[in-house]
């Protein structure tokens, strides 16, 4: 719960539950599990008053099921992370779908719709918006104060934006809970730990999907279609995380190579996720030709 309401740390939620359902088994962490649902529906309902929190908290409790499904049944981690993120995105985009069928509307219209439900919290953030003096911020109040723009904008950022926040909390909980289980329990052997993860490589003829986003992004509207610029984009941003993976295990072993260890590592780590993403997922893409771990091999010394 303390992660669930924190801001940065939130993608870690189902970590704990996760770690928890491998240490104890499956009924000692569904219940916890579902003991953290009842108290997030009291925290939004009473204190917040307003179910995101909850919704968020739903995410969290089968993300971290699934992540320690996987662990017990020995599943491959990848072959996991994929079908897991794969069937919530499907899920979810069904039940969105039958929402904006059932009231008649389009997705736009819907988005709109919502928009003017969260009028009040809006014009609270729009105050705060209105105090800074950020390039960004500006832009921010533009969106803000045009509904029909700021739809707009939503319906063609939110699939993307909601698919690589899918992969990015399995892949980072995957990862957690696999090197603390490789740890907590050393004795045991198990077929899978996080190196699986960081060895992860994208098939090779997904090169060609992302040519064709890039074709799609630049020239989309020439084309006769507005509308296959933004796909074009939203194609990129979605190869781009598994991209990003692949060069995130680029980057440790690099750093591995370096002798880089402990809390520099750490900060060193958190310091390119957060300001330097993009130049880890050109690095992964490129080294589908490079294969840059060949030059991580120090060289030995003859006597």
């Amino acid at each position: 719960m303390v992660l669930c309401v924190s801001f940065i740390m939130s993608v870690f939620a189902p970590f704990p539950l996760a770690l928890g359902i491998v240490l104890y088994g499956r009924r000692k962490g569904l219940l916890t599990g579902l003991a953290g649902l009842a108290l997030s529906l009291g925290f939004a309902t009473l204190v917040y008053q307003d179910l995101t929190l909850f919704g968020f908290y739903v995410c969290v409790l089968i993300f971290g099921v699934a992540i320690g499904e996987i662990l017990i049944r020995g599943i491959s981690p990848i072959k996991g992370i994929v079908s897991v993120g794969l069937t919530f995105l499907v899920i979810v985009s069904g039940i969105f779908f039958f929402t904006v069928k059932e009231q008649g509307l389009s997705v736009e219209q819907f988005i709109m719709k919502q928009i003017e439900l969260s009028s009040d919290k809006l014009a609270e953030q729009k105050e705060v918006i209105e105090k800074s003096s950020d390039k960004e911020s500006i832009q921010a109040l533009q969106l803000l104060e045009n509904p029909g723009l700021l739809a707009k904008e939503l319906k063609e950022a939110m699939p993307s934006y909601l698919f690589i926040g899918v992969y990015l909390m399995l892949w980072f909980n995957t990862f957690l809970a696999l090197k603390s289980r490789r740890l907590l329990l050393s004795g045991n052997e198990y077929a899978y730990s996080e190196k699986n993860l960081l060895n992860f490589k994208v098939p090779f003829p997904f090169i060609f999907l992302l040519v064709l986003a890039l074709v799609l992004a630049i020239w989309g509207k020439d084309l006769g279609y507005e509308s296959l610029e933004s796909i074009g984009f939203s194609l990129i941003k979605c190869l781009g995380v598994f991209y990003f993976f692949q060069g995130f295990g680029v980057f440790s072993d690099l750093l591995n190579f370096l002798g880089i260890f402990g809390f520099f590592r750490t900060l060193l780590v958190m310091v390119v996720i957060f300001m330097a993403n993009y130049m880890i997922a050109v690095a992964g893409l490129f080294d589908n030709w490079f294969d840059f771990r060949k030059y991580f091999v120090k060289q030995k010394t003859e006597d």
